[in-house]
């Protein structure tokens, strides 16, 4: 039996056998069903199809022993057709994780089958102290879009679907300071290899009025890493900005002269109406490029592989609004600006309410600017304008 095997047998065996000694005395038991259909809206020259499917089904037992005791499992199982298809990161983004608990079903050109743990983690909570041991989802960033601070598997600008984030494999200790305030310490691996993709941090937030405040700094994947972030509320406009400064420890960024570069942004959100509430954000990428010739090297780079960077130019603005039409109807678009080589993604999308617990959502994807060279090999002459326009729809049904 394989290591994902082993391991998710254990974890249901510790559940739901009736002669285990560690059952949960409060076990809840859910998940969700949520079908992506796209369609690019002209044929690209690095894709065979138009269309792509994706199916996730997520199953999410949690439950506790006590009251410092407690566990957090979610099991996914995801259908993609056909595999490794670009336009599925509208919905969905993934992370390199240490412990082997993922597993493809199939060996198709076709279509990929995956099951994976997205959550499996133990945590024990002292009230003074509390721990999570094991995959788990973290956020240390406060942007929207761009956060500079969020090294633990960030979302993509242009994602839809934030109802989760992908886990990491990490321990967190979390010391409470007072009401709003701690300390966060975390050690975890964010790939196969401790030694390349080692991560050892620490976050402090601290909660001043209506103000909060956080200071980070740590080594990740060789980098070494320092950071701020503040938020704050200002008369219902809610302000917010982080910076950070990294230290490559990567060889080829010494290549590319990105031995130390700087990352940040601000941003602000208002509640103009009581249905309607807009976005702002500005930030500044020292890791990209004003010059689209070095996209390409910057696609290429790890921490733009892993997700870490999202981002291949240097200044960008996003735009959102969220307006709910009726009770069951909210259109919500993003759009992000490229203003080094003037391109633009926009992405409309209108959610419908079915039930207590199902929603469809109707949405598309439009890259604005110069696209790819029509030459024998073809190369980025935007970043936005590169992009598939897409149309997608969504049908989540929750349990």
């Amino acid at each position: 039996m394989t290591t994902f095997g082993r391991c998710s047998l254990f974890f249901w065996m510790v559940l739901f056998l009736p002669t285990s000694t560690l059952r949960a005395q409060d076990l809840r038991f859910g998940g969700s069903l949520r079908g992506y259909q796209f369609l690019g809206a002209e044929d690209s020259p690095l894709a065979q199809r138009r269309d792509a499917e994706l199916w996730i089904l997520r199953l999410t037992p949690e439950g506790s022993w006590g009251r410092h005791l407690s566990f957090e499992v979610h099991g996914l199982l995801s259908v993609l057709s056909p595999p490794l298809v670009g336009i599925s990161r509208i919905a969905v983004s993934d992370s390199r994780k240490f412990l082997p608990l993922d597993r493809d079903f199939t060996d198709s050109a076709r279509i990929d089958l995956l099951g994976s743990l997205d959550r499996l983690n133990l945590q024990i909570d002292f009230e003074s102290v509390k721990f999570t041991l094991g995959r788990q989802a973290v956020t240390w960033g406060v942007s929207l879009f761009w956060p500079s601070m969020d090294l633990f598997a960030p979302f993509a600008p242009q994602q839809i679907d934030r109802e989760y984030k992908a886990g990491v494999d990490a321990v967190r200790v979390t010391v409470p300071l007072g009401p709003l305030s701690e300390l966060e310490l975390i050690g975890a691996s964010l790939g196969s290899s401790v030694r390349q993709d080692g991560a050892a941090g620490a976050l402090l937030r601290l909660n001043v009025g209506s103000a909060d405040f956080g200071l980070m700094g740590g080594k990740f994947h060789r980098d070494t890493v320092a950071g701020a972030f503040v938020t704050a509320d200002v008369q219902g406009t809610g302000l917010r900005g982080e910076l950070t400064w990294t230290q490559s420890g990567d060889p080829e960024d010494a290549l590319r002269d990105r031995r130390q570069f700087w990352r940040g942004s601000v941003g602000l959100v208002r509640q103009v109406m009581p249905s309607i509430t807009l976005t702002l954000e500005l930030a500044w990428n020292g890791f990209g490029s004003s010059d689209p010739s070095e996209y390409l090297s910057l696609l290429q780079a790890d921490r733009t592989l892993r997700g870490e960077v999202n981002a291949l130019a240097q200044t960008y603005s996003g735009f959102s609004v969220s307006w709910l039409l009726h009770p069951l109807f909210t259109f919500s678009h993003a759009l992000l600006i490229n203003w080094n080589d003037r391109s633009s993604l926009w992405i409309p999308a209108l959610n419908w309410s079915t039930g207590n617990n199902s929603e469809i959502l109707f949405g598309a994807q439009f890259g604005i600017g110069k696209g790819l060279s029509e030459d024998q090999s073809p190369r980025l002459r935007s970043e936005y304008g590169s992009a598939t326009n897409t149309l997608f729809g969504a049908l989540k049904f929750y349990f």
